[in-house]
């Protein structure tokens, strides 16, 4: 039985709507499952009111846990949490985890201390629901209760409480969570590891250099990763004991965290691994003994250019290059006809920083080279020499650059016809000239920009015609070229361009016409754009304190000084980030507009006003006339 509080009239209705409402909605339920109601089997006991309720169910299991569902729902949907929180302590596992889910879904923080006691539920769901939830509510209140179960007997639970702990950055949590790095299970021990490395656990050094010696060789592998990573440079003598260890991956891993502790101690170990069978620690070995600069594996290393895999015969050239400069001239000079193309880069690259002369006379011959990163690269290298003077066979080079303009690959292409623009080969111009027309867009461009620069004034038809290419960066391209070889007889030309579709090459034509322009109007029309800029505010409140032939006077003033700053100011270098198209350009425009329009309404309003006020007197006159006759 139900027992109400005496309500007001409206507050007792509506109470009683909801619990018939409720009543109707129990009913169908259990109509549509076929269960009859007996004695109460599950009740739930919550604070006195209308959700104090009695679950009677018959039947299956499953109907009765349905019930007890759908009440949690109706009670969540409600925000009903102080009838949701005593079901945590209900004696169904189910309901306290439907509890439990109901009142992290809501957010019930104030829920906190009801739920701390189930992480010591006796079932396993109920405790890894109420870790979520409170982690959920970053409850840091509860880490006293959770550290314990990080002595669980279940695997998972204290992997998890692990994970739960880290996400409440529970510092003081780390004593206890050092110990389970000698947990028997190899899960538990990298999840150990892992979090102590978030948790930037630098007292647990030490217990992680025991794990160096771990007989899972992932485990090991982690701990040099996180003590190099937590510069425990105590694990040093470990680690170089590492370098002997039977895996491959440990070694390495070994090599790379020496190499981050700048352990200089383990050089002699590392030179031994230069010998060693797998290529990729022999690479390995020479970075770190070059990062270290240990210039005792000189011997070791000059051998190793002469390698069977490519990555070492590369990292020894850069080791070389590094520790005896110079003198490893006459070592890395035999590289240059080394069968793979990324060694024989290594070698220029070494080469041309070492001793520019040594790369010189062979220069010519690498343009000729079978892989095209290679002719590349050598191309770069001169213009990188002509760019600092250096000097270089000229003449030979741009002969035997020419022929790479017709190459099938367009990224030679475009270094060819860039090379011949630094070399200033104007005798190229005919064999240039052909790639204005080239499939590729980025080959047209360097193209326009190289005829430009070698003044190949008999082009310039071509270039007023790539005006109306159908690419903008080709008709700004061929705007720039006009400019570069016309000068001021250009403007007509391009001048079109400032109504062009695209926004950039409208934006350009007008920086390049400004620049153009005479020094003295480009001053007169920057000058003038900033007197228009304090003018036109100024002139649109001006119509509201004057009358007649002036106001409108002043109102065509405005119209004109707005019209003409709109147009200066898309010519005006200075003011760029005034224009219309720009944030600050609609938003001066707009204000001044807004204040125009203000000011016409305050004016029109006050002229109505003012007439009807000097129309009253009149009105009572004619009226008192009217009386007397």
């Amino acid at each position: 039985m139900l027992y109400f509080k005496p309500n007001p009239p409206i507050k007792s209705l509506l109470f009683m709507k909801k619990i018939l409402y409720f009543v109707f909605s129990l009913s169908l339920f259990l109509v549509n499952n076929s269960v009859i109601a007996e004695p109460a089997k599950d009740c739930f006991n919550r604070a006195a009111g209308p959700e104090k309720r009695c679950l009677e169910s018959k039947g299956s299991q499953s109907n009765s846990r349905s019930g007890v569902l759908q009440l949690l729902q109706q009670l969540a949907e409600q925000k009903a949490i102080s009838s949701i929180i005593p079901l945590l302590q209900d004696s169904e596992a189910y309901v306290r985890d439907a509890a439990l889910e109901a009142l992290g879904q809501l957010q019930a923080k104030e829920a906190i201390p009801t739920m701390i006691p189930l992480l010591q539920d006796i079932d396993s769901h109920v405790r890894s629901k109420a870790i979520t939830v409170l982690v959920q509510f970053r409850a840091k209140e509860a880490i006293p209760s959770i550290i314990p179960l990080l002595q669980a007997k279940d695997n998972a639970v204290r992997i998890s409480t692990m994970e739960a702990l880290l996400q409440l950055e529970a510092q003081e949590a780390i004593p206890n969570i050092i110990l389970l790095l000698k947990d028997n299970d190899s899960n538990v021990r990298m999840t150990a590891i892992n979090t102590l490395w978030e948790l930037r656990a630098k007292e647990a050094v030490s217990s992680i250099i025991a794990l160096l010696k771990d007989s899972d060789k992932n485990i090991r592998i982690r701990a040099i990763e996180v003590l190099s990573a937590l510069q425990g440079k105590d694990a040093i003598p470990e680690m170089i004991s590492l370098l002997k260890d039977t895996d491959d991956d440990v070694r390495l891993s070994a090599i790379k965290a020496l190499q981050d502790l700048d352990a200089k101690e383990a050089v002699p170990s590392i030179i031994l691994l230069l010998q060693d069978s797998n290529a990729k620690m022999r690479s390995t070995a020479i970075g770190m003994l070059r990062k270290a600069k240990a210039k005792e594996a000189i011997p070791s290393i000059t051998p190793l250019l002469q390698d069977s895999a490519t990555d070492v015969r590369s990292n020894a050239i850069s080791a070389l290059e590094e520790l005896q400069g110079k003198d490893a001239v006459s070592s890395i000079i035999p590289l240059l006809n080394d069968p793979v193309g990324n060694v024989r880069i290594q070698a220029i690259d070494s080469l041309s920083r070492l001793q520019e002369n040594e790369i010189i006379p062979r220069i010519i011959s690498l343009l000729h080279d079978h892989d095209e990163r290679v002719q590349i690269r050598t191309m770069e290298l001169l213009q990188h020499f002509q760019e600092e003077n250096t000097s270089i066979p000229k003449k030979e080079a741009i002969s035997n650059v020419l022929p790479l303009l017709q190459d099938d690959d367009k990224n030679i292409r475009y270094t060819a016809v860039a090379t011949l623009k630094a070399l200033q080969a104007t005798e190229a111009i005919p064999s240039i000239i052909p790639l204005l027309r080239d499939t590729d867009t980025a080959v047209r461009l360097t193209t326009i920009e190289t005829l430009a620069a070698l003044q190949a004034k008999e082009i310039i038809p071509t270039f007023i015609h790539f005006l109306k290419d159908k690419e903008p960066n080709i008709r700004v391209a061929a705007m720039e070229a006009l400019i570069a070889l016309q000068g001021k007889e250009a403007i007509p030309h391009i001048a079109p361009l400032l109504k062009d579709e695209v926004i950039e090459v409208r934006k350009a034509t007008e920086e390049r016409l400004s620049k153009l322009q005479n020094p003295l109007l480009t001053a007169f029309i920057n000058k003038t754009t900033a007197l228009l800029i304090v003018i036109c505010p100024i002139l649109a409140f001006l119509p509201l304190f004057l009358t007649r032939k002036k106001l409108f006077v002043s109102i065509a003033a405005f119209i004109a000084s707005l019209f003409l700053f709109r147009m200066l100011v898309n010519i005006s270098p200075d003011y760029t980030h005034m224009r219309e198209e720009t944030l600050l350009g609609r938003l001066f425009q707009g204000g001044v507009l807004c204040v125009f329009a203000i000011s016409m309404f305050l004016k029109v309003s006050w002229s109505i006003i003012a007439g009807l006020i000097r129309r009253s007197p009149d009105i009572d006159e004619d009226s008192l006339k009217a009386k007397q006759n």
